[in-house]
Formats: C-alpha cells, structure tokens, sequence
C-alpha cells in the first residue's frame, strides 16, 4: 500500500468517526427542511401502535378514567409575561399513582409538579431513592392563557380525587374549564380538558400546554442530550433542537439589543404555519412528549443558562454562552370558537418517563425518534434488541457479560470477511519483495511505479486494501453502538467487575489524580497493538511506523467514551488476536 492509499484509508476511518457529528450538524437540518417524512395515519378507533410493552399504553385514550420551593421563574420575552406561579405558590396538591409512576399534581394551571419513576434510583448506591422530576418552576401540563399583555394561569379548585385520577374545575372569561387527568398502568398521563361557554358563546385564544423544565442527569459531556423535540405535521418530521439551543440564546440577545447573554429565553420555535403533531424535552435519560387530539398550533421553547463563576441572576456579566442547564416548553392549542352554551372536549396524551426506545416506540407517531439513532437505526436498532434479549436470558442478567456476547456474535458474523483479509495480507507479505523492486526501479516515475505494482497485484490475485477492509466494515458498527450506548437508560448504573456504570467512563480515582484513571481504554489501546503485530503487513517499515500510532490514536479519542463501548472494543481486539493466531496457524499446518 503506498502513501496514497495510506492517506485515503485514514481521510475514510476519520470521516466514519466523525459521522454522527456531521449528521448532527450538517446533514440532518439540512434534511429536516427539505425532506418530507413518512406520514402518519391513525385509523379511527385504533392506536397508534398495534402492540404496546407490558403495561405501555400508546398516545390514546384508555377507558378508564410536598414540593421545593420555585424561584422567579421564567419570564419571556418584554410583554410575554411570566410562567412560573405567583411567588412559587403551586396551591393545593393531590397525588396520583401508579407501579411505575407517582405525580404530584397542583391547582396551579392544573399542571404536575412533580413526577416519581419508581424504576430508576437516582445515584448507583443501593440504597438511593427513585429519580425525580421537579416542575415547580413551570408545572408540566399546566393549562395556560393567552392574553393581550402575554399568557397567564390561573388556579384550580379541586373536584374529585383517587389514588389515580383528579378532576378541577375554574372559571375564565365567561367559560367555564373542566380537566380530568388520570393514569394507567404505564408512563402515559390521560389529560380531558372540557371548556363550555356561557350565554353569550366567544372565543377562547390559543392556549398553551407546557412542559416541565427538565435538568441533566448524569456527567456533563460535550454532546447536547437537553433539548426539545417535534414531531412536524403533514410528515415533515422530527425536528431536533438541542444542539441550536446556544445559538437562540445569542439571536435573542441580538434581538434585544443586549450587551450580555440572558439568563433565560422563551421563543417560537414551531409557529402557526408550521404545526406540530408533539413536542417533546429530554435530558439524557428521561423525557416529557405532550400530543394533544386535533394537532397542535405551534411551540415554544424556554431554557436557561448555568451562571459563569461569580455571576448572579440580578447582575449578569457573561458575553458569551455559558452551558445551558434547563430546558421546558410549551405546546400551543389552537383557538377555540364556542356558540352560547356549547361544550367541546379535547383529549392530551401525556408522556412523562424513561427515554427507552421499546416504550417510545410503542407511543406511535414516530416518537422511537426522540431516540437519535439518525441514519445509524436499522443497526442500532438490531444492536440493542440484540443487547436486551442476551442481558434477559442470559444468566446471570448482566449488562458487561451482554455486551462481551454480542461482541462474540458480531465477530462470528465478520469472521469470513477478516479470514479472507487475513488471507489477502499473508500473499501480500510473500509478493513484497517485487514491491520492493518495483519500487526501486521506478522510484523517479511515480505513474509507471503505480502501474506496475497494481500489474503484480492482479497477478498475484492480491488487494493491497485487503486488510483495512474489516476494520471499515466494522466502523459502522462501531459507531451505531457508540449511538445506543450513548443514552441506553438500559446501561445507567449498569456495573460490572470495577465498572460502577457501563453508560459512562470509570472515572477511577477522580478527585485524587489530575486526569481519572479509565483502564479499558488503556487495555484497547495494548491490544489493538499487540493485534496489529500479528497481522501480517506488506507496508514498508515507515508506514508501519504510521500504524502503529493508530493504537494511541484510539486511546486518546475513546478514553472518555462510555466504559460499554470500550468493553466492546477491547472484546473484540481480543477476540481478533485469538482469530489472527489460529489463522496463522492454519496457514503454517498448510
């Protein structure tokens, strides 16, 4: 292989890895706006999804029917208003629960101030409690008005109350406003908001259904997991907006005419002319996704930024952006028009739990997509079907031993391709010698050089890319596992031997050494040489110096990488050297 392919080898691993990023960035705005998605059509009477997880509604109806103080909330924009209850006063509190899920529900907007996901502890220590979400700075589904001076709630008066159903009632604007909420078995909320106007009828404006500020959960990393998104109508598609969040922060500071980056921002994101089937926020590992019958009139998105060091909410001084911290939103209802006395009932689907793609899958309406699996799905799809069936029937139901088995079953799928590699490398070797000569005989005519050696390679039946040819082959692999194991909530807390989280790096002795101590990705690294040792190589003793560097490479780019996937990676540098030795031995018995 001479420098050229070299070079173009290495311009190919490069461009795989950074792929996702390019996707990311690049690519999939670009194609959000332009290409139509698959449209989605329910017929009458019939979820979204035929088959839905043991205790997993879909986004349709079924049949049956104290809190930390908030701060200041939110404000929007000048002449907004706010969205946050009067001085934090959430009013009265009832709670709901089911065997996964226990809310909070408030009089404020007839909102959730808080949710409990029995499922998921907290920390990894044993005896931590269940993750809770906080709402009481905007409360989740909370019913919202517009207004001429901005939007404003109001409080509830409770009606009736079970241990999984409420209904409130309130009065506004000559309308009278009932909602009923209630649970079933799984993560979705049953909202039914019924509105009767008075004697005279009117018109009810947009309202808005809004969507708890959601935080991070887990390590801070580089890649933007709090966001919104929305499911586009008409089949435009889903739309993700995390990674822009930082750039609206600073068109809204343009658009004010501000020296300083705001602490918040409420802004449009999806308006009249463009509606929505959901809207949905998420952190890393959990999600909030409001669907409401009829469709939405558009959304709205409300973050916040952390404060740098030494900044405070009454005197802001950061001219740049900072790393955002919450993230909520809002869903717009279209207006209503009643005649005097007349009643009209409207059904919200409410799903408030786990960012786990069997469950979002069940809810329809292309909500797996929240997911991110972008172009990587069909494999990643397969990889993590794959991961959950081993880890469920595979004693002893350990995630670590999963991952090690379905690198075995990965590797048994490649090894025909990386026996014929192995192959092609070994006649390399043997023909390098007239390499050589080539080589040097036409060392000063580079085109006659090419063309002789390519001459001696079909002679010889040989392909001088042979033997990168299962790396690039697994890269796509590589990087779909890379994009489940990224936010897999299957793998949060997952431990196994000195890994206390399979989701993310070991982090050994944090705190006491200046850079945490990660072993598997040294361990990659070793066997990825020791590997590269036994491959048989017809480069020359430069380029093999250039290969070698891979391994450090490698170390570099995976050592913060969550420990699953450098599991992955390390099982399968081993498995490749068990498979290079008894290929070599099978080609000296010969």
């Amino acid at each position: 292989m001479d420098r050229r392919d070299i070079v173009i080898v290495v311009i190919l691993v490069v461009l795989l890895i950074a792929w996702p990023s390019i996707d990311r960035s690049i690519i999939r705005p670009l194609l959000e706006g332009t290409q139509p998605a698959e449209s989605v059509h329910t017929p009458a009477g019939q979820p979204p999804s035929a088959r839905a997880p043991a205790g997993e509604p879909a986004l349709e109806p079924q049949t049956s029917i104290a809190e930390r103080p908030a701060d200041e909330g939110v404000p929007g924009p000048e002449g907004e208003g706010r969205l946050h209850p009067p001085q934090g006063d959430l009013g009265r509190q009832v709670v709901l629960e089911n065997a996964l899920l226990r809310l909070s529900l408030c009089s404020f907007g007839a909102g959730i101030a808080s949710a409990v996901l029995k499922e998921y502890p907290s920390t990894a220590d044993a005896s931590s409690p269940p993750v809770r979400l906080d709402f009481g700075e905007i409360p989740a589904a909370g019913w919202y008005f517009q207004t001429d001076s901005g939007r404003e709630s109001l409080y509830f008066e409770l009606c009736d109350h079970t241990p999984t159903s409420a209904s409130w009632r309130a009065a506004y604007q000559g309308f009278e406003l009932e909602r009923s909420v209630w649970l079933g078995t799984g993560y979705v909320v049953n909202v039914e908001d019924r509105i009767t106007a008075g004697t005279e009828g009117g018109c009810l404006a947009e309202q808005w259904l809004t969507l708890g500020m959601m935080e991070q959960h887990g390590r801070k990393t580089r890649y933007a997991f709090l966001g919104m998104d929305i499911m586009r109508s008409g089949g435009e598609g889903v739309v993700h907006l995390a990674s822009r969040i930082p750039r609206m922060f600073a068109a809204e500071k343009r658009k004010r005419g501000l020296g300083i980056m705001p602490e918040s921002i409420v802004v449009p994101v999806i308006t009249n002319e463009l509606s929505a089937d959901w809207v949905a926020v998420k952190n890393k590992y959990f999600v909030q996704l409001a669907r409401a019958e009829g469709g939405l009139n558009g959304a709205w998105l409300v973050a916040r930024r952390a404060l740098k060091k030494g900044e405070q909410p009454d005197s802001l001084t950061a001219k740049r952006m900072t790393r955002v911290s919450r993230v909520g939103g809002a869903a717009v209802l279209p207006p209503l028009r009643l005649d005097p006395h007349e009643t009209m009932a409207r059904r919200i689907f409410y799903y408030i739990g786990p960012k786990k793609y069997s469950r979002l899958a069940a809810l329809g309406y292309r909500a797996a997509e929240i997911m991110e699996f972008g172009m990587w799905t069909p494999i990643s799809r397969i990889l993590l079907a794959t991961l959950n069936w081993i880890h469920d029937h595979v004693w002893p139901h350990n995630y670590g031993l999963a991952i090690m088995l379905l690198t075995v079953l990965i590797r048994i799928v490649f090894w025909p391709v990386t026996h014929a590699s192995t192959v092609s490398m070994k006649r390399l070797q043997e023909i390098q010698p007239l390499i050589n000569e080539v080589r040097q005989k036409y060392k000063d005519n580079p085109q006659k050089q090419q063309k002789e050696m390519m001459a001696i390679y079909r002679e010889h039946k040989v392909n001088p890319l042979g033997g990168c040819l299962p790396m690039l082959i697994q890269i796509p692999v590589f990087i779909a596992l890379f994009v489940v194991l990224r936010s897999a909530i299957e793998l949060r807390f997952a431990s196994f031997l000195w890994i206390r989280d399979l989701s993310e790096p070991e982090q050994l002795l944090a705190g006491v050494l200046p850079i945490p101590l990660n072993i598997l990705p040294i361990l990659m690294a070793v066997t990825m040489h020791w590997q590269q040792k036994l491959t048989p190589s017809g480069a020359d003793t430069q380029q093999q110096k250039m290969m070698l560097f891979f391994p450090v490479l490698m170390l570099v780019f995976l050592y913060n990488f969550p420990s699953g996937l450098v599991l992955y990676w390390t099982v399968n540098q081993c498995l490749m050297i068990a498979q290079q030795l008894v290929i070599r031995r099978q080609l000296h018995s010969a």
